[in-house]
């Protein structure tokens, strides 16, 4: 340490110029080094990939970065000196107002908040807000770093709207609806479903829980559909002796695994009433055969015949199906003329009874057939179509 008490007046003199000079390198070098440093905080926060919002301790704009003006629609200089409530709609003010008093409090906080823009549409943000103290410790403001956020609400809206969606087509779905897994644990059952087995299966084996099955079940097409393929199938149930028809398709999992969503009517009734129409048909069919009838229809939009095995038969073709004109070759050409007016006739809804000789009748033979028949109109009750027997007469 120099001993100034020792000095001359001259020597105290150049000391004090020297220390006086020292003082301004420091001072100007404190004041470029401060520059510098505001120069790279300005730059990092203009080039900052999240917004900043600086407001003062009632809420109104000190700054706002690039990113944040272009988030909103504005220029940076459009927000300054703007309160922050200018930015938001009456809903978001509320919360906004409670989230100041918090910053007021020295509270840091993390949330989700919707803007909105200059031209008036929702901007959804994270905001990460912390406050600002002076030297003397009081609240002078916030600062706040803004993340667009609203392509992933929009998605994630999206996805509601989807589930709700499908939660509507399940709840409508008059049948019975189930997920399950390549390892056949069932991960979902409609509300039907569990009405069906007494209990919520979810969880287990779906031989087991579906079928009371111990093992899994033969018709089981789980791996055709892992594999991508749709499939629709009918099945009688061991469990309750039902036939159900069932529509399997893929779901493919994010984590790249495939469930079988599987869509199951019951259509017992239809079964049965198939197994009964069967049994009609082949007794109509043996009895066609013991009393030589057949049966046969006509429709209007072709304007032509198709006739059962017997009925082909009794008519004297080995066809099945033919148009008008040739239905009419089938007859005595002096009867044709009778037989096409009383199929337009009928048409109209007249009685269908004609009565012809068939063309290879000879002279004297009292061999007649006789068509009888009934017109059917469709939905918009207009002529769909005539229909009904025919059968060998001896006049």
């Amino acid at each position: 340490m120099k001993q100034y008490e020792k000095m001359s007046r001259e020597e105290l003199l150049r000391e004090v110029h020297s220390l006086h000079r020292q003082n301004n390198v420091i001072q100007m070098t404190q004041q470029v080094a401060l520059r510098e440093s505001e120069d790279r905080y300005r730059r990092m926060i203009e080039t900052a990939n999240e917004g900043v919002w600086v407001l003062d301790a009632k809420g109104f704009t000190t700054f706002v970065n690039e990113k944040l003006g272009v988030m909103l629609g504005y220029h940076p200089e459009e927000m300054l000196g703007r309160h922050l409530f200018d930015f938001m709609d009456e809903e978001s003010r509320k919360l906004a107002e409670e989230k100041l008093t918090l910053r007021s409090r020295g509270v840091k906080d993390v949330f989700d908040f919707r803007f909105r823009s200059k031209e008036g549409r929702d901007v959804w943000t994270i905001l990460g807000t912390t406050p600002i103290y002076d030297h003397d410790n009081l609240y002078v403001g916030s600062l706040a770093m803004i993340t667009d956020i609203t392509d992933r609400k929009r998605a994630e809206e999206a996805l509601r709207e989807s589930e709700a969606r499908y939660r509507a087509m399940v709840q409508a779905f008059p049948g019975f609806t189930y997920i399950c897994s390549q390892q056949l644990r069932i991960e979902f059952l409609n509300d039907r479903f569990k009405e069906l087995l007494g209990r919520d299966a979810t969880g287990e084996e779906c031989f087991a829980a579906l079928h009371e099955r111990d093992s899994i079940c033969p018709w089981c097409v789980n791996d055709r559909v892992a594999a991508g393929e749709h499939v629709q199938w009918e099945v009688k149930s061991p469990r309750d002796g039902r036939w159900y028809q069932v529509s399997n398709t893929p779901i493919h999992n994010a984590d790249g695994s495939v469930s079988k969503h599987a869509l199951i009517l019951d259509i017992t009734s239809r079964k049965v009433a198939e197994e009964e129409l069967e049994r009609q048909r082949s007794m109509l069919g043996q009895a066609s055969a013991l009393l030589q009838f057949g049966t046969w229809s006509w429709e209007a939009a072709s304007d032509s015949f198709t006739f059962c095995r017997q009925g082909s038969k009794v008519l004297g073709t080995d066809k099945d199906s033919v148009p008008l004109q040739e239905w009419l070759d089938l007859a005595h050409p002096e009867d044709r003329p009778n037989m096409q007016q009383a199929v337009r006739e009928a048409a109209d809804g007249a009685p269908c009874d004609i009565v012809f000789r068939p063309v290879s009748v000879k002279k004297g033979d009292t061999h007649r057939l006789r068509m009888l028949g009934k017109l059917v109109m469709d939905a918009e009750n207009q002529p769909s179509y005539l229909c009904g027997i025919v059968v060998a007469v001896t006049q």
